[in-house]
Parts: C-alpha cells; sequence; structure tokens
C-alpha cells in the first residue's frame, strides 16, 4: 500500500491488482465503472453481481442501477450492508445483513463475474479523512483495488462467497456457484497489465480533478464567507457544519468532539468593549487551529461555545487535547488580564449521525462554571 493521502500512480509489475490510498469520490467513480460493466449489451452469461454497501443511505441512491443488475442476473445479484435494513429493495435482489462488529462492515467493493468476463473493485474504510477535501464524505479515505481482469474478478467472487457462506440463502448461493463453475480461463491474461494502466491513468485523473475542484471552492470561500464564516472570530459557523456533514451516515466515520464553553464571554463586549471581546474572539480561534491537525474542523456554535470535530481520535487522546486546549484558552488572561478566560469542555467519540451536541450540551450546563474537561460516557452510536 502506498502512504496514506497518494492518489493512485502508473501500472505496476505486480500480479494482482495493486492497492491504493483513494477517496470516496474515487471509488464511487470506479464502482459506477463496475456497474456499467454489468449493465452493458453482452450474450456472455449468466451474470452474477455482489456489492457490500456499508449502510443502506448509500444504497438508497443506487436502487434503480442495482434494480436493473438484479433483472439482468436472475437470482445472482445480491447486496450486503450493515445497521439498519433497506426499507424496501427491487424484486429479485438479495440482502445480507452484516453486524457492526464484523470486518465485512467496514468494506465497500462492487464484483460482476460472467462465465468469460469480470470486473471488481474492493475498498476497506480507513476510518480517517483527507482535510483538503470539500466535505467530510468527500475526504473519506480507503484502501482500494480495482480490476477489470476476468481472473481478479474470479478471485473475488471466490472470496465474497466463502466470506457470506449460508447467508446468501439458497437462491443466490446456487446462482453465484453456477456461475463459478461456467467460468472459462483465457490464456494469457494472468500477466497481460494493460487493463491496470489505463484504468490507474483514469483513476489520476479524476482524484486530480476532484483536489482542483475542492481548492477552488475553499477559495471562493474565503473571498465571500458568507453564512458560513462568523465575521468576528473567523471561525467556520453551523451552517458550515450542517453542509460538511452532509450525507455523514451513522456508524461509520469516527468523531472525536471537544464541545468548549469559555466562561464570561459573551459580557466581555459590555464590560470591556469591542476591540477586547475581538482580540479575545482572535485569540481563541488561534488556539482552536491550532489542535484541529489537517482533518478536523473548528466550529463556533454559540456565543460562548466552540466545537472540535476530530476525526478518528481515540478518547484518550481525545482527553489530552482536551485539557491542554482548556488550559491555552485560560492562559489568555495573561495577555488580557483584564478579561479572564475560565473554560470547560466535554468530549466524545462517537459515529452518531446528526452529532450529539443537544446530549453534549446538557453536560456542559450541568457543569455550571466548572472548569476542566467532563466525558460523555454514553454518545448514541459510539
Amino acid at each position: 500500500m502506498r502512504d496514506r493521502g497518494t492518489e493512485p500512480p502508473g501500472a505496476t509489475d505486480d500480479a494482482d491488482p495493486p492497492s491504493r490510498t483513494v477517496t470516496k469520490p474515487l471509488l464511487i467513480a470506479l464502482s459506477g465503472a463496475v456497474e456499467d460493466f454489468a449493465l452493458a449489451p453482452s450474450t456472455d452469461r449468466p451474470m452474477t453481481a455482489v456489492a457490500m454497501f456499508q449502510r443502506a443511505g448509500y444504497l438508497a441512491p443506487q436502487l434503480g442501477t442495482w434494480a436493473r443488475i438484479a433483472d439482468a442476473c436472475g437470482d445472482g445479484a445480491v447486496v450486503a450492508v450493515a445497521g439498519d435494513p433497506p426499507p424496501q429493495l427491487p424484486s429479485g435482489l438479495g440482502c445480507v445483513p452484516l453486524s457492526d462488529g464484523e470486518p465485512a462492515a467496514r468494506e465497500w467493493s462492487v464484483t460482476v463475474l460472467t462465465p468469460r468476463s469480470g470486473a471488481t473493485v474492493v475498498a476497506h474504510d480507513l476510518e480517517a479523512v483527507d482535510g483538503a477535501a470539500r466535505t467530510l464524505e468527500r475526504g473519506r479515505l480507503f484502501t482500494a483495488r480495482w480490476s477489470f481482469r476476468h481472473g481478479d474478478a474470479h478471485a473475488e467472487l471466490l472470496r465474497l462467497r466463502r466470506e457470506l457462506g449460508p447467508r446468501l440463502g439458497p437462491r443466490t448461493a446456487a446462482a453465484l456457484d453456477d456461475v463459478l463453475a461456467r467460468v472459462v480461463p483465457a490464456a494469457g491474461t494472468a500477466t497481460d497489465h494493460r487493463h491496470h494502466a489505463a484504468t490507474d491513468r483514469l483513476a489520476r485523473y479524476v482524484s486530480v480533478e476532484r483536489r482542483r475542484a475542492d481548492a477552488a471552492l475553499s477559495r471562493l470561500d474565503q473571498l465571500e464567507p458568507g453564512a458560513e464564516r462568523d465575521p468576528r472570530s473567523g471561525l467556520p459557523t453551523r451552517a458550515f457544519l450542517d453542509r460538511w456533514l452532509h450525507g455523514s451516515m451513522s456508524g461509520t466515520l469516527p468523531l472525536g468532539l471537544v464541545l468548549l464553553r469559555v466562561h464570561g464571554l459573551g459580557t466581555v463586549n459590555r464590560q470591556h468593549g469591542f476591540r477586547a471581546e475581538t482580540a479575545v474572539l482572535h485569540g481563541v480561534a488561534r488556539l482552536l487551529g491550532g489542535h484541529t491537525g489537517a482533518a478536523g474542523r473548528a466550529v463556533r456554535i454559540g456565543r460562548e461555545e466552540f466545537l472540535l470535530v476530530l476525526p478518528g481520535l481515540d478518547v484518550r487522546t481525545l482527553a489530552t487535547a482536551a485539557r491542554r486546549l482548556c488550559e491555552a484558552v485560560a492562559g489568555l488572561s495573561s495577555a488580557f488580564p483584564f478579561v479572564p478566560t475560565p473554560c470547560h469542555a466535554v468530549i466524545t467519540r462517537t459515529r452518531c449521525r446528526p452529532l450529539p451536541l443537544d446530549s453534549m450540551w446538557a453536560a456542559l450546563d450541568a457543569a455550571g462554571q466548572d472548569t476542566g474537561v467532563t466525558l460523555l460516557r454514553r454518545s448514541p452510536g459510539r
């Protein structure tokens, strides 16, 4: 596997399709290419198609496509999802429920196989984020491999057949076994890397264009901040948070959250004037920005309240970061001696969407004027 954050390079000398670290937009494009492969006119039948969608919410926009794939496959089309099952599936499309704890729940894959052709893309969730992406979902990172070689698709379908086993149901399992039994090896394809070279070139192009588009939109945000940026502190607002989290599903990417309240910040303007309030806000924003890292975000969500969203952080690291942040914010009083800045933070790690802000806010209110850090232990969706 290449270093995290890189995009697919050119073809390699590996016999198997190499693994790459990719973002979600590229994974969507590759999955769509495999689905188009399944729907292209062909007399090469029978056909089977198996997909792992992680969550039903990711399957919902694709139900029309998978209805057509199910028509083309007969009993040989099946999807697998964790969490709540899809409310309604097209006729002929099987569904395998996955539990949150099993490795398959972190897999995103689409594999299509016929006796003489096949295509596959298989990815595993790294539960990490490319911080340059426009939204949290667009920035999700996966380790992935893909191929339009018959032998690679055959190997993947064999793996999926073993992985899903009796959960496929007798009719679907029989359909998969029928295709596997009819596979006709094509001589000379095991060492043919032309498919890898072509798809890697297209993947690089899609990745570069995605990054250019996100960078251009981010620059526009800085020039015309609008409702997504607080003019006083310069920090993003709730409007930004809603847009950044749009499309994120419960049960997927874990987020570390720090809800910080700076006691008395709301009275600084009245007691010390506009300039003092602005200076303190800029100081708090600078300290928050120093704790977000490349992938996190700091958001002003109240007059005295700020939220840090830190993808992937565990509770211990989160608690350490929150304590240091509270100490640093309290230390601002040395720069503004007449403006004390005691603060309290509530932290949690969650896979829940929407974020459990109501529970965190209640814990913050319960702490009153206390300082320090409170751990919200029973966050939904953990």
